[in-house]
């Protein structure tokens, strides 16, 4: 890498760092040094790496937002990190005046983990705010969408008179912690608004696990024909179709996992349209199988981002 590279990088984890320190993800701080390469000690390389380096850690020392907020904290681990990462500059200084350039780089590098270790531990309050007003909107909306699927399936076992399972949701509880939710996000109390949504999810999600688990035990249902049985299936396997993207839209499920879940969704769409030509063609007992196939790998792709996770009817 070539010295302009290199003061490039360190130009850029300047600005990142002076601004957005406490915003960075878990593996921050073991990353960090890797924006400001220690250079092979061949030339003047390693000196100017060196000098960089504390010109930009003592400036983040002195100016950055995130670092400035740690003395004021309340948080003893973070001025414990940051009184750590001043002493090894110091050090770093001694080094240096002693020539000893590649023992000063490192102790600097390892400053720069402690400092955007501290500012991980007290993060921007204002960031906080808004990532508490970002989870109650998905909360809210997912608790409310899951108890409008809670009504439609209810309704829907009732006329069939399948019976539900014994943990049924009370819908007036959840109606009630949801306009208590309501009432404190309107007073700006976001994050305790989360804690009651959080049990109103808990508690839709577990009720209409129930339900779809109930929907499973077939074997105990009487049909009058295996066309009735046929569409019961179907019904059954849509009701699963209707929660994947729900799952992958609120829960930050991660790029390689939606991936995957897809993939079951696909498969399960193939399998649904082999059913149904099947059924068209009156070979009800293999269109049967075709179509509770289709509903295993509905199944298996909201278990891997855990939503509903029913088992009972995988064959």
């Amino acid at each position: 890498m070539t010295l302009a590279g290199n003061k490039s990088k360190l130009s850029w984890a300047a600005m990142m760092l002076a601004s957005v320190a406490a915003a960075s993800g878990p593996q921050s701080a073991q990353a960090a040094p890797a924006a400001l390469p220690a250079l092979e000690a061949s030339g003047g390389a390693l000196p100017a790496t060196l000098e960089s380096k504390t010109r930009l850690i003592k400036l983040l020392l002195t100016q950055s937002p995130a670092v400035r907020r740690i003395p004021q904290s309340d948080n003893a681990q973070a001025r414990k990190k940051l009184a750590e990462a001043e002493a090894l500059v110091a050090r770093a200084d001694d080094e240096a005046a002693a020539g000893r350039t590649d023992a000063a780089v490192k102790l600097l590098d390892e400053a720069l983990r402690d400092i955007v270790a501290a500012t991980r531990l007290v993060p921007d309050a204002e960031q906080q705010a808004a990532q508490e007003r970002a989870r109650y909107t998905a909360l809210r909306e997912t608790t409310r969408t899951f108890l409008q699927l809670h009504k439609n399936l209810s309704a829907r076992m009732a006329a069939k008179k399948v019976q539900a399972s014994a943990s049924a949701l009370d819908v007036g509880k959840v109606n009630g912690l949801l306009e208590k939710a309501e009432s404190l996000a309107a007073g700006g109390r976001h994050k305790e608004a989360n804690a009651l949504l959080n049990d109103a999810y808990k508690a839709a999600v577990s009720a209409l696990n129930g339900l779809l688990m109930s929907e499973t035990i077939v074997y105990d249902q009487k049909f009058d024909s295996p066309a009735e049985e046929f569409q019961h299936e179907l019904a059954r396997n849509r009701s699963y179709e209707e929660l994947i993207p729900i799952a992958l839209a609120q829960l930050n499920t991660p790029r390689e996992t939606a991936l995957l879940s897809e993939r079951y969704t696909q498969q399960s769409k193939g399998l649904r349209e082999t059913a149904q030509k099947l059924a068209a063609g009156g070979d009800y007992p293999a269109a049967l199988k075709s179509i509770q196939d289709a509903t295993v790998q509905l199944q298996r792709s909201l278990r891997i981002v855990g939503v509903i996770v029913p088992q009972a009817s995988e064959r």
